[in-house]
């Protein structure tokens, strides 16, 4: 577990470090319009994941700590109180940017079919009032595990006194599995299906666009550049979504498998035969979300030019490096 949490440390930093860079960025940018508004949401909401998971990490560390000196060193709280805390404040808040992507797979998939029918229907105002829905759902869904859990002051045989430790209700794994099949098993099939028909649709009624452009303006793009880099452009866009739909892809396998495993293998849940096994997993899966949410500024930055622009912090970083080479 101690490799876990030195990762989770370094994952932890790096992504509150590129979802800083990515607010300020979508700040300079001025949210505008629904989908730079959502970005920003979308990027504040990692933010706070990365930081619950900076505190679940080293709630975990300080376990070790105290496992590794054989409890002579000692902390005034058990230290699984910080790590189920945080832990959960994340898995409550993680289930945010799953929402924001589907949302945004679904709004430019039914701007591209049907542009002209659906071109104000995602306007500012009411993706404002969809990122408040998905926030009130997120948190309010979660109160009852946070409710099934608590700080009490018990006997540690461990260290053979009395300190703050953690408390569970007697029908918590019933809750836990209750909530999470609702909030977090079910959107996590949808929105793995729906982004990838989404992407599908996208790429074909792009493609289907720029085929048609080209066949019907060929004089033009012969002798006009700027018709060729309308093309350029629309192939970007269906890089930039393949890109997305690919590394939501791959952060939200690992989290099927797990679910499926569980249900399917009754010996992986907390407290049976191969709950460390079931452990490892999680684990893993985690480490994969959390890598996977902090290199999206690498798809912001090479596939949205306004974001180029704005990023200084980037460019900045660049033109240095550029320079000592």
């Amino acid at each position: 577990m101690s490799v876990y949490s030195a990762v989770g440390v370094v994952v932890s930093l790096f992504g509150l470090v590129t979802n800083a860079i990515n607010m300020k960025t979508f700040v300079a940018m001025g949210a505008e319009d629904g989908v730079t508004m959502s970005f920003l949401f979308l990027s504040s909401a990692e933010f706070v994941c990365f930081l619950a998971a900076l505190g679940q990490e080293v709630g975990m560390a300080l376990r070790v700590t105290e496992k590794i000196s054989g409890y002579q060193i000692v902390f005034g709280y058990q230290p699984m109180v910080f790590n189920l805390f945080f832990a959960n404040v994340r898995n409550c808040l993680f289930t945010i940017p799953v929402l924001i992507t589907l949302y945004l797979s679904v709004a430019k998939c039914m701007c591209v079919v049907k542009p002209l029918h659906f071109k104000n229907t995602f306007s500012k105002q009411r993706t404002a009032w969809v990122l408040m829905g998905i926030s009130v759902f997120a948190v309010t869904s979660y109160v009852p595990i946070f409710t099934s859990a608590g700080v009490s002051v018990q006997y540690d045989p461990n260290i053979n006194q009395t300190r703050p430790m953690l408390w569970l209700s007697l029908n918590r794994d019933v809750v836990v599995n209750i909530v999470r099949s609702i909030r977090d098993s079910f959107p996590a099939f949808a929105s793995q299906g729906v982004i990838t028909i989404c992407v599908f649709v996208m790429s074909k009624a792009l493609r289907k666009t720029a085929k048609f452009r080209a066949s019907a303006k060929t004089w033009i793009a012969a002798h006009d550049r700027h018709d060729e880099k309308l093309r350029g452009a629309e192939l970007q866009v269906i890089k930039q979504v393949v890109v997305i739909s690919v590394v939501y892809i791959v952060g939200n396998t690992p989290k099927i498998i797990v679910i499926l495993a569980s249900s399917l293998v009754a010996e992986l849940n907390i407290g049976k035969r191969y709950q460390n096994l079931s452990n490892i997993l999680s684990n893993t899966r985690e480490l994969i979300e959390m890598m996977m949410s902090a290199v999206n500024i690498v798809i912001y930055y090479k596939y949205n030019s306004t974001f180029r622009r704005n990023c200084t912090v980037v460019k900045c970083y660049l033109k240095v490096s550029r320079s000592t080479l």
